[in-house]
């Protein structure tokens, strides 16, 4: 593969393993990413002399450009894009047996929440992230698994993902953060909670079982949700569990207060909410809900989910949502 950009597709030369590659994402937060990629491209050929680019064009592009770079041996893997394009990323590496644990990855946040790159430790701004990152260090994080499907940061069903399947493309690029709470006007009034079975294995080994209603839950490898929201402030990217939390049924203007107090954690002292660390966690609901995982919304009436720890290797900076 040359140097230089190119399409998903075009390129079938015979690539160079100890080039770094970068996938872009050019709809990425406010469709900023064409903007910033000569920078990005001075940057990263300057730390490492060769840069291969391939820019996305529809879904499903990010995770089949990273499956080809890992089957072809490619060992440092860019990602510009938010977290929707970093799980496609991650999911396609994954896909390689063995390519997992030998790619390190570099997160350039130009998506709308980029919780996971404040969870390594990277600024907002694009440029100065390549910066940390090329001064930082490689982390070693855990990576959660929910139905076969990988995710960094969280999965979480109910209002989340309804919220998140609100939030399309063009509101992001009108309104970048605010579109959550846009979203989430608009999902309030018309959600209905769901009845579901819970199962799940804690850290000790031991068991806990109950029956419930949810107005949402949250899988979490990380802290962060929509856009900087701490659902999981104690969370922690490579302790070798995930962190649950699971809201009741609750009327909805009980649940409008409860959001409130998620904005600084605040809800983990709600007698409605129940807060543990698992290694394993098993979901049953009475009809199918959307599940969003790392910004990617999925279907499903049952969720499984295990972590894997400390499987994936990330440039970082100061990490504080790491050991």
């Amino acid at each position: 593969m040359e140097s230089g950009l190119s399409s998903p597709s075009t390129d079938t030369s015979a690539p160079d393993v100890m080039k770094p590659r970068l996938i872009v994402n050019p709809v990425s937060g406010a469709d900023a990413a064409p903007d910033y990629l000569p920078e990005l491209n001075e940057r990263l050929r300057a730390a490492f002399g060769e840069l291969d680019i391939a820019m996305t064009v529809a879904a499903g592009d990010a995770l089949n450009l990273a499956r080809r770079a890992a089957e072809e041996g490619c060992e440092r893997l860019f990602v510009a894009g938010g977290d929707g394009t970093l799980n496609e990323v991650l999911n396609g590496v994954a896909a390689v047996p063995g390519a997992l644990g030998r790619v390190t990855f570099g997160v350039i946040p130009l998506g709308t929440g980029n919780d996971f790159a404040a969870a390594l430790g990277l600024p907002e701004d694009a440029g100065r992230a390549v910066e940390v990152m090329l001064g930082g260090r490689t982390l070693r994080t855990d990576v959660g698994v929910v139905n076969g499907r990988h995710f960094v940061n969280v999965s979480a069903g109910g209002f989340i993902a309804e919220v998140s399947d609100a939030v399309n493309p063009q509101l992001k690029t009108i309104a970048g953060k605010f579109a959550y709470i846009i979203g989430g006007a608009q999902v309030l009034l018309e959600y209905e909670p769901v009845a579901a079975r819970l199962r799940a294995v804690l850290e000790d080994g031991s068991e806990v079982a109950r029956e419930t209603g949810v107005q949402m839950f949250a899988v979490c490898n990380s802290r962060l949700v929509g856009g900087g929201r701490p659902i999981a402030p104690g969370a922690l990217i490579n302790d070798g569990a995930l962190d649950v939390c699971v809201v009741e049924a609750v009327p909805t203007l009980e649940f409008v207060r409860l959001l409130g107090s998620v904005a600084d954690g605040g809800h983990i002292e709600d007698e409605r909410v129940a807060f543990f660390r698992a290694r394993e966690v098993e979901l049953r609901f009475d009809r199918r809900i959307k599940v969003n995982t790392d910004g990617e919304v999925l279907e499903a009436d049952e969720c499984r989910y295990h972590v894997l720890p400390r499987a994936a290797r990330f440039l970082a900076g100061d990490a504080p949502f790491a050991q």
